[in-house]
């Protein structure tokens, strides 16, 4: 076992609207940082993994909050770029940002988080002027102008005195991913011109829930926003929703334009059920089911003497096979084709990570199962010569 790291702090207060009526509703025990791959089996230091629902303004958040510091350390394992579907994803992204909102886009294209560029590229290549903000340094790219820094409203104030005011911020799953919402949408505030737009896309807490989702639940994934809470969230630091949609990302996210305007944008009627304690309760009972069953069908292809590897070294892997209790008894390695991951090991649970053309296995447990489409379509060859698939969200299931 990990030992507890002392570095984190535990939320007495919401982090949106600091009420200090938070219920929690999901325990998934100590783990690791996400996407912190070791290269020795040295035991890595262990964050406690809570999700609460605060019942005033129905924001869920993480009850434990690792610093910034620690999470993006220059060690840092995701990059967009190495996922095929991502790449598809963010193209497509990228066009219809551009066919909407071309104009706030011409003046100045800021995105948050910008990681590896993957997204703000194509908006360079269309002849917008691009700012990319990215606390990670390691995954910075060397073609785009990047401020390496959290964001917050220091760095917008800096970015407004050399550059002026953006037309258009991007935030994609990032304000998800914010230790201080006021500083965070407040630099946002500020860096927006009068007439500018910031387009945010997070994992839509809904479908978490009804999807058994957990292994979304991780140190960087602060907060879990439905429309409402969103909005709420926004309006609070002089943002407002003008339009709204969800889209497929992240096995089911929300997205919103917003802006400086006052709008009379409200949640749908349809999210009532979020803002009733019923939603949550039942849901720790589902993912120790999920876990469960997963176990079960780990130990029959053992049994069958298949030979058994992960897909995919995903961030959302480290808490499902943390809390599965999943390691190299059951899976003789993680394929995945992130050139940085390659040769190194899982957190936590000390698996190997391989080149995706290394080996075959009889069986992969897809960890990446929110590309599944993607995923067998690329795969086609394999399953045709017998080879099967575990997914394990949201019941596991072999294909």
């Amino acid at each position: 076992m990990a030992p507890l790291s002392p570095l984190g702090w535990r939320r007495t207060a919401c982090g949106n609207c600091r009420s200090p009526n938070l219920r929690s509703f999901l325990d998934l025990g100590a783990s690791p940082l996400a996407d912190a791959f070791p290269e020795t089996d040295a035991p890595e230091l262990a964050y406690p993994l809570e999700l609460a629902v605060c019942t005033d303004c129905w924001l869920v958040q993480l009850m434990e909050v690792v610093p910034g510091s620690v999470l993006y350390d220059g060690d840092y394992g995701f990059y967009t770029g190495a996922s095929p579907s991502s790449i598809l994803y963010f193209s497509e992204y990228a066009k219809w940002a551009m066919d909407r909102f071309g104009d706030q886009a011409h003046k100045l294209t800021v995105e948050l988080a910008s990681n590896d560029g993957t997204l703000l590229r194509h908006f360079a290549r269309a002849g917008c002027p691009v700012l990319g903000v990215e606390p990670a340094s390691n995954v910075v790219p060397s073609d785009l102008p990047t401020v390496v820094a959290p964001f917050g409203r220091r760095v917008a104030a800096d970015i407004f005195g050399d550059r002026g005011p953006a037309g258009l911020i991007i935030a994609n799953n990032v304000v998800a991913h914010v230790e201080d919402l006021d500083d965070f949408l407040g630099g946002m505030y500020d860096l927006l011109a009068p007439d500018g737009l910031a387009i945010i896309e997070v994992q839509y807490v809904g479908d978490l829930l009804t999807g058994n989702q957990f292994d979304h639940v991780y140190h960087e994934h602060r907060s879990f926003f439905s429309l409402g809470s969103l909005a709420t969230t926004l309006a609070a630091r002089g943002l407002h929703v003008l339009a709204y949609g969800f889209t497929s990302a992240q096995g089911g996210s929300l997205r919103v334009v917003a802006s400086k305007r006052r709008s009379t944008q409200v949640a749908p009627e349809s999210e009532e059920w979020l803002r009733s304690l019923s939603a949550y309760d039942g849901f720790q009972g589902r993912v120790d089911r999920v876990r469960d069953r997963l176990l079960d069908l780990l130990r029959q292809e053992k049994r069958a003497r298949r030979t058994v590897a992960g897909y995919g070294a995903s961030a959302k892997s480290t808490t499902l096979l943390n809390y599965c209790g999943i390691g190299p008894d059951m899976l003789d390695y993680v394929a995945d084709a992130t050139p940085a991951k390659v040769g190194r090991l899982t957190p936590g649970t000390h698996i190997p990570i391989l080149g995706p053309d290394d080996r075959e296995p009889d069986t992969y447990l897809l960890l990446a199962w929110n590309y599944l489409a993607g995923v067998l379509r690329r795969e086609r060859d394999y399953m045709q010569r017998g080879g099967r698939f575990i997914v394990p969200i949201p019941v596991p299931v072999v294909l």
